[in-house]
């Protein structure tokens, strides 16, 4: 008995051996099949590989091996570290180990992509230890969203915050994660929420999106809907809550003592959460964008 279970077990080993060769074959194929109707040789795509990577992290600061896999379609992870053996990219471990290592780029890496940019942006993740560690889980997720948009053939280009900050927005504009520009030609900020806002910061977080939605002396909206995205569906609840047309907002302003205060109160306009969208980050997304 004991001899036909380790037959069995042996058998379903090779099998499944079997059908992964089969898979790498398959995938070697399309590869290949790729690279002939592309027009280009190997040499010209890796270049265009590099630079799509190149000119992600410009645009985010940093980036994940997983995320990277997803930019380039690839089935595997690993085409960060060759970049950063190469000496394109760094590598910095994580002080929590999700992800393992966050990857920015090197001194030659921000050359290339700076002289690739049709604009120039600030990149202080030069020095890889700048970069807030907090931060790291909420930037991921804003970078997945924009990826799962464009690969579903939703959106057509983005700004992330660092882009936006060069341009005219107003002070009470609410400046979000980033920008999706869809294929329908709408501009829709996304704003990743992981931590509930309460009070005085929940009322000018709204305040803020109220500003950058509304038409204001026949001047158009900084953009044309938001989203807000989180992992709990307890904070999106409360955030629609507060956007309802029967809900109240107060203004803050500092008293004389340096203390803030509210000033005045009023109701949230009619068509605020008709320009909202809500959604739940999935558990399922979330290891696209913070595994390693």
């Amino acid at each position: 008995m004991e001899n036909s279970h380790d037959e069995t077990m042996a058998h379903e080993v090779s099998a499944a051996d079997a059908e992964k060769s089969a898979a790498r074959l398959q995938q070697l194929a399309n590869a290949r099949e790729a690279l002939k109707s592309s027009g280009k040789s190997p040499n010209e795509l890796s270049m265009a590989s590099r630079n799509l990577v190149l000119n992600w992290i410009y645009r985010w600061g940093y980036s994940t091996a997983t995320v990277i896999q997803q930019l380039l379609n690839r089935t595997s992870a690993g085409y960060a570290s060759r970049l950063s053996k190469q000496g394109w990219l760094i590598a910095t471990p994580t002080k929590s180990g999700h992800p393992k290592a966050y990857f920015t780029l090197s001194a030659s890496g921000l050359a290339e992509a700076e002289r690739q940019a049709s604009e120039l942006l600030r990149y202080p993740e030069i020095d890889p230890y700048r970069v807030n560690q907090s931060n790291i889980r909420h930037n991921l997720i804003a970078q997945v969203a924009t990826l799962n948009a464009i690969n579903a053939g939703l959106a057509k280009g983005y700004q992330t915050e660092r882009m936006l900050i060069s341009t005219d927005t107003q002070p009470l504009q609410k400046l979000p994660d980033v920008v999706l520009h869809l294929s329908s030609g709408l501009r829709l900020a996304i704003e990743v929420e992981l931590s509930a806002k309460w009070e005085r910061d929940l009322d000018q977080f709204v305040l803020g999106i109220i500003q950058s939605l509304k038409i204001e002396d026949g001047i158009p909206p900084a953009f044309d809907r938001f989203a807000i995205v989180s992992d709990s569906q307890a904070i999106l609840s409360r955030y629609s809550a507060a956007m309802q047309p029967e809900a109240t907002l107060k203004e803050w302003q500092k008293n004389s003592r340096n203390h803030w205060e509210s000033i005045k109160s009023e109701t949230i306009p009619d068509w605020l959460i008709r320009k909202v969208d809500f959604h739940l980050f999935s558990r399922s997304g979330d290891s696209n964008g913070s595994s390693d």
